[in-house]
């Protein structure tokens, strides 16, 4: 069973990093690209259309830092970007596939399609619409709190997301009411900072920067929606082939 279970989690993670990487090309990558403009502190010449600027003649003089790496824009950008998501989305396969199987085992969910858009949406909430109601997704040139103060934050943000939710729809009674502490308890403890929201002082570059923000934010949250739908059917209809095939409850009967 284990083995089933990983080689359908590669399987499906594939095709959720390719599906996540269209959805960024399309949606959170211009944006991204065109804030990219802003990061420098120095004044820049301004443009109506930021889609329209060559943002490759830009590349030899951006810096994230003396020491910073970052894939050149074109193939080797995707290249990295595809791999990364990829990578995301076996492991998310994975951790769907194993708490669908032992939902299933337990006669609480059937691997069917509308189960599993059920369990994408939930999954959305916790790892995506949690986090981003104290850190909303960041922009460059965006200040921040320290990196390690908000990766922590976020961890233990989706952990307790994830088991309020849990608590909420698979306890029963008053004990379901357990489960909201733990979904508002982390956005008492936001990692904040001090300042402007964005680096760059030019008052012109902070208002395209801010509009670029909120772009940003529908944009990541139309392409996470999209992920998490997807993996929940992909994940449930996988499950169900394993179990009409036996894979699964031949190997729970030798278990």
């Amino acid at each position: 069973m284990f083995r089933s279970l990983i080689l359908s989690a590669c399987l499906v993670g594939v095709a959720l990093g390719l599906a996540m990487t269209a959805f960024q090309a399309v949606g959170t990558s211009p944006i991204i690209l065109a804030a990219e403009q802003y990061e420098s502190p120095e004044p820049v010449v301004h443009h109506t259309d930021h889609a329209s600027h060559d943002h490759g003649e830009q590349a030899g003089g951006h810096q994230h830092g003396d020491d910073a790496w970052a894939p050149a824009d074109g193939a080797e950008r995707l290249f990295f970007t595809t791999i990364s998501n990829v990578f995301a989305g076996i492991g998310f396969a994975a951790i769907l596939l194993v708490l669908m199987n032992q939902l299933r085992e337990r006669g609480r969910i059937a691997p069917k399609a509308h189960q599993g858009l059920l369990l994408g949406a939930l999954g959305f909430l916790a790892v995506f619409v949690a986090p981003s109601i104290g850190l909303p997704p960041e922009i460059p040139g965006a200040s921040a709190a320290a990196l390690e103060l908000r990766q922590s934050w976020w961890v233990v943000t989706v952990a307790c997301a994830a088991t309020g939710l849990g608590v909420l729809f698979l306890a029963t009674g008053w004990k379901r009411l357990l489960g909201v502490p733990l979904l508002i308890a982390p956005q008492f403890f936001v990692p904040s900072h001090e300042g402007a929201v964005f680096a760059n002082p030019d008052p012109e570059a902070v208002l395209a920067l801010t509009e670029l923000h909120h772009r940003f934010i529908w944009a990541s949250g139309l392409a996470n929606l999209g992920f998490w739908l997807l993996a929940g059917v992909l994940c449930a209809l996988v499950l169900k082939r394993l179990s009409d095939t036996g894979r699964l409850s031949d190997a729970n009967a030798s278990a």
